[in-house]
């Protein structure tokens, strides 16, 4: 009986021990406004460190509330979009994917008004690390989706478990 319950505490543990998830800290150097990431289904997360548990599909980072940036959906402003997913989760679908957008399609209108910059804690981003983003081209946002082409730029991937991020403005 001992054994047993010392089994099922064990298994209970290591359960809990490898569930997924992922810390994403914000820094705001802008002076202004409030840094924010929102996930799909449209919950907001405003602390400089959010740790989610479980896997995040759909995320986007911006400034709300300056720059004439939208309350919802970075909407005015250029953003950093992200999901992250363990390897071996959500039907096999791994994911740890980083980019910036500036795009002007399909509803989105995202322009340049501030610096961006991301790191991805615990993987290392293929191809490399972009470095930040510090104006409204792809010589100067590298990678950035720009412009009306939704094909035009470059997603950062890896594969990792409980990926985080590091995004900071300005």
């Amino acid at each position: 009986m001992i054994k047993t319950i010392i089994s099922v505490f064990a298994l209970f543990a290591v359960t809990v021990a490898a569930q997924e998830h992922h810390t994403v800290n914000l820094v705001n150097r802008c002076g202004q406004g409030q840094a924010v990431f929102e996930v799909a289904g449209g919950q907001q997360f405003t602390g400089a460190t959010n740790t989610v548990n479980g896997p995040i599909r759909g995320g986007l980072a911006w400034i709300k509330g300056a720059f004439g940036c939208g309350n919802a959906d970075g909407l005015n402003c250029g953003d950093v979009e992200f999901t992250l997913i363990n390897p071996g989760t959500d039907n096999g679908n791994t994911q740890n994917a980083i980019n910036y957008s500036l795009q002007q399609n399909a509803g989105q209108t995202h322009t340049f008004k501030y610096k961006m910059a991301f790191t991805a804690n615990g993987c290392n981003l293929s191809p490399n690390n972009p470095g930040p983003c510090t104006g409204p081209t792809q010589n100067v946002c590298p990678g950035a989706f720009v412009g009306t082409d939704p094909a035009d730029g470059i997603v950062y991937q890896c594969t990792a478990s409980n990926v985080g991020l590091t995004i900071t403005f300005c």
